[in-house]
């Protein structure tokens, strides 16, 4: 690598589970190219997956929500002038991001271009091809979270009894369908795992998913975290498990990331895009219509059904026969 891209900023400031499958392409850079130095620009509701990593020389926050030319936005490109960037990695082009590195004088830029013929991973990945040709990709996704944070998640669970399995019931009301697992299944599905293992079902959610999956609470033995504990603790929480299971998720692809085995379920959303990138065992519904990758299911649409016809037709058995605890 010549000396021009030494110092780099990697922009991405989406979602949970694009920001923890663009690590890849961070450690692969670092790695090949061990004198850059790295900076990540992101949102500060995951600014914390990133701060720990010792690739990472310093995070960047940002609201996702700015308007381009306010005194905000102009004192964030100040800051970034004053960086002196030779690059950007910008993995998420919107308007508004090529508008603030332009006001940030920041010339040199990889723009990512989403394909679906492969994984986001490898998206990302070879977003950085161009200006680092001798990379070579890491074979995991790694996410590095606070000693204290995982201390407190040792703490919390030290009275509970192992096999701890994480089930993650959320994102019922989310505006993209076809990613969540019944109720009536999950209660099913985590009774079932207690008869077999006699272990600890961790219930993990959102707060907007607090009331309506109250239910989940007659799984036996079950810890509801739901909607109790900040990000930063659910995730501390979920790297003490010893599985996971989750329909197409942030908090699934954080699993994968922290090392632990994970069980992803997959209805709507294409495996060969987000599916479990390490770590993982990939259920996918034998609907026809899937992956139909759309936000609204044509099946319900109309209705007042949460749940997609082809997360309803995974089979609780062909979980179960994919869970060696």
């Amino acid at each position: 690598m010549e000396k021009k891209n030494k110092k780099i900023l990697v922009i991405r400031t989406g979602a949970i589970g694009d920001v923890v499958h663009t690590t890849n392409l961070i450690h692969s850079v670092k790695k090949s190219y061990p004198d850059t130095i790295i900076h990540y620009m992101t949102n500060p509701i995951v600014s914390f997956l990133l701060k720990c990593d010792e690739n990472i020389e310093k995070v960047i926050e940002i609201d996702p929500k700015f308007k381009l030319f306010s005194k905000y936005t102009i004192n964030i490109a100040n800051e970034l002038k004053q960086e002196k960037y030779d690059l950007a990695i910008n993995l998420q082009p919107s308007f508004k991001i090529r508008g603030l590195l332009f006001l940030a004088g920041i010339h040199k830029e990889l723009i990512y271009k989403k394909d679906f013929k492969m994984h986001a991973v490898k998206n990302f990945w070879e977003t950085g091809l161009k200006e680092f040709p001798l990379m070579k990709e890491e074979k995991q996704i790694k996410i590095y979270l606070s000693n204290d944070a995982i201390q407190k998640a040792k703490e919390s669970l030290k009275n509970y009894k192992r096999p701890f399995v994480v089930i993650n019931a959320g994102g019922v009301f989310s505006k993209r369908q076809g990613r969540t697992y019944p109720i009536g299944k999950w209660i099913e599905l985590g009774n079932k795992i207690q008869d077999k293992y006699d272990g600890t079902i961790i219930l993990n959610g959102s707060e907007e998913d607090k009331e309506f999956l109250k239910p989940l609470e007659n799984i036996k033995n079950s810890v509801n975290n739901i909607g109790i504990l900040s990000l930063e603790d659910s995730c501390a929480v979920i790297s003490q498990a010893d599985l996971m299971i989750s329909g197409d998720s942030g908090p699934l692809h954080i699993a994968t990331a922290l090392g632990v085995k994970s069980i992803g379920l997959y209805g709507s959303m294409p495996v060969n895009r987000t599916g479990c990138y390490c770590n993982g065992i990939n259920i996918k519904s034998k609907k026809d219509c899937v992956p139909c990758n759309r936000r609204k299911c044509k099946y319900i649409k109309g209705t007042k059904k949460l749940y997609t016809p082809c997360m309803e037709e995974i089979d609780i058995n062909e979980i179960l026969e994919n869970i060696n605890l």
